[in-house]
Protein backbone atom coordinates (compact mmCIF):
# COMPACT_ATOMS: atom_id res chain seq x y z
CA UNK A 1 0.00 0.00 0.00
CA UNK A 2 1.15 3.66 -0.66
CA UNK A 3 -0.17 6.58 1.36
CA UNK A 4 0.39 9.77 0.31
CA UNK A 5 0.24 13.43 1.93
CA UNK A 6 1.50 16.74 1.69
CA UNK A 7 3.48 18.42 4.83
CA UNK A 8 4.31 22.03 3.87
CA UNK A 9 6.18 22.09 0.77
CA UNK A 10 7.14 18.66 1.19
CA UNK A 11 5.29 15.26 -0.45
CA UNK A 12 5.10 12.77 1.79
CA UNK A 13 4.92 8.94 0.76
CA UNK A 14 4.57 5.46 3.03
CA UNK A 15 5.07 2.36 1.84
CA UNK A 16 3.59 -0.53 3.34
CA UNK A 17 3.25 -4.34 2.80
CA UNK A 18 5.01 -5.29 -0.66
CA UNK A 19 6.99 -2.92 -3.12
CA UNK A 20 7.21 -5.34 -6.02
CA UNK A 21 6.42 -6.23 -9.61
CA UNK A 22 2.89 -6.39 -8.35
CA UNK A 23 2.39 -2.93 -6.91
CA UNK A 24 5.19 -0.83 -8.56
CA UNK A 25 2.97 0.49 -12.00
CA UNK A 26 0.47 1.25 -9.15
CA UNK A 27 2.78 3.50 -7.62
CA UNK A 28 4.06 5.20 -10.27
CA UNK A 29 0.56 6.41 -11.35
CA UNK A 30 -0.23 7.43 -7.64
CA UNK A 31 3.02 9.41 -7.54
CA UNK A 32 2.27 10.70 -10.48
CA UNK A 33 -0.07 13.19 -9.36
CA UNK A 34 1.96 15.04 -7.75
CA UNK A 35 4.22 17.77 -8.56
CA UNK A 36 7.20 15.55 -7.72
CA UNK A 37 9.79 17.70 -9.97
CA UNK A 38 8.73 21.20 -7.80
CA UNK A 39 8.47 19.87 -4.65
CA UNK A 40 10.78 17.83 -2.01
CA UNK A 41 9.85 13.95 -2.11
CA UNK A 42 10.41 12.18 1.63
CA UNK A 43 9.36 8.45 1.74
CA UNK A 44 9.40 6.31 4.25
CA UNK A 45 10.31 2.80 3.92
CA UNK A 46 9.72 1.75 7.50
CA UNK A 47 6.49 -0.94 6.44
CA UNK A 48 8.11 -2.44 3.70
CA UNK A 49 8.10 -6.34 4.42
CA UNK A 50 8.99 -7.57 0.69
CA UNK A 51 10.84 -5.56 -1.95
CA UNK A 52 11.67 -7.11 -5.38
CA UNK A 53 14.07 -5.40 -8.00
CA UNK A 54 11.29 -3.86 -9.66
CA UNK A 55 10.64 -2.19 -6.10
CA UNK A 56 13.97 -1.24 -6.59
CA UNK A 57 13.66 0.34 -9.63
CA UNK A 58 10.99 2.61 -8.68
CA UNK A 59 13.41 4.10 -6.23
CA UNK A 60 16.16 4.22 -8.34
CA UNK A 61 14.65 6.23 -10.71
CA UNK A 62 13.42 8.36 -7.97
CA UNK A 63 16.37 9.13 -6.72
CA UNK A 64 18.05 9.34 -10.60
CA UNK A 65 15.05 12.15 -11.39
CA UNK A 66 14.65 13.76 -7.96
CA UNK A 67 18.82 13.91 -7.02
CA UNK A 68 18.52 15.33 -3.46
CA UNK A 69 14.94 16.28 -3.55
CA UNK A 70 14.31 12.40 -2.47
CA UNK A 71 14.70 11.44 0.87
CA UNK A 72 14.18 8.00 2.47
CA UNK A 73 14.02 7.22 5.27
CA UNK A 74 13.35 4.52 8.48
CA UNK A 75 14.43 1.69 5.94
CA UNK A 76 12.72 -1.88 7.48
CA UNK A 77 15.03 -4.71 7.23
CA UNK A 78 14.10 -5.63 3.47
CA UNK A 79 14.97 -2.84 2.17
CA UNK A 80 18.61 -2.67 3.45
CA UNK A 81 18.91 -6.65 2.76
CA UNK A 82 18.46 -5.86 -0.91
CA UNK A 83 20.55 -2.61 -1.10
CA UNK A 84 23.07 -4.52 0.60
CA UNK A 85 23.14 -7.07 -1.57
CA UNK A 86 23.22 -5.22 -5.06
CA UNK A 87 25.77 -2.98 -3.34
CA UNK A 88 23.41 0.32 -3.82
CA UNK A 89 23.52 1.95 -0.41
CA UNK A 90 26.18 4.47 -1.65
CA UNK A 91 24.10 5.27 -4.89
CA UNK A 92 20.94 5.98 -2.74
CA UNK A 93 23.56 8.50 -0.40
CA UNK A 94 20.78 7.77 2.60
CA UNK A 95 21.47 7.37 5.94
CA UNK A 96 21.65 3.72 6.33
CA UNK A 97 22.85 1.06 9.00
CA UNK A 98 23.76 -2.47 8.14
CA UNK A 99 23.68 -5.13 10.57
CA UNK A 100 27.32 -7.08 10.55
CA UNK A 101 24.82 -10.10 11.09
Amino acid sequence: MLQIGMDGEAILASFSGALTIYEVAEYQQQLQQYPLEQEQLVIDLSAVDDIDTAGLQLLMVLRKSLGSRLTMRNHSPSVIELLDVYHLVPFFGDHIILSEH
